[in-house]
């Protein structure tokens, strides 16, 4: 893809410059002024036609503005609602100290204190993790993996 910091016309016109600048700076055999065979420079000059017309008919396919404007996706008025039931509170998105590092996940605790619809959430997503506790102790918890419960469409809200 070409990035849009030059006009697609520059990048066309430098692009068959070099073309017909390869064409014309290519060796040709010499050949007996008498041999009246002109079908292999006839195919040449036909694949030169064909490469430099794709060249230039590339990126065609878009529509060109006459103003310059550029389009832009459509946008609603209103920001884009997540229902209640796929809000999960930034709250309980925890860190948890594990024998094999730090985990972040959604205490179900604290989802099913801070969040109404905590007996709805997927089971595929639900996971016993050991973590140390306050005294440093490990201890068995039940959280909820964020990947899984994102790809379900549910989403962490910042106010709850």
């Amino acid at each position: 893809m070409i990035p849009n910091s030059m006009p697609r016309s520059l990048i066309k016109l430098v692009l068959s410059a070099a073309v017909a600048a390869t064409l014309a700076a290519s060796p040709v055999q010499a050949r007996d002024a008498t041999d009246g065979d002109d079908t292999a420079a006839i195919i040449a000059a036909l694949l030169g036609l064909v490469t430099l017309g794709v060249l230039l008919s590339e990126g065609d396919d878009k529509p060109s503005y006459s103003y310059g404007h550029a389009s832009r996706p459509h946008k609603p008025a209103y920001p884009h609602r997540i229902s209640k039931r796929k809000a999960l509170p930034e709250r309980c998105l925890r860190e948890f100290r594990t024998q094999t590092g730090r985990k972040v996940m959604f205490g179900k605790r604290c989802l099913e204190k801070n969040f109404k619809y905590a007996s709805d959430l997927p089971r595929t997503c639900k996971r016993d993790l050991i973590v140390k506790n306050r005294k440093g102790i490990y201890v068995n918890r039940k959280v909820f993996k964020p990947a899984c419960l994102s790809k379900r469409g549910y989403r962490v809200v910042h106010r709850y």
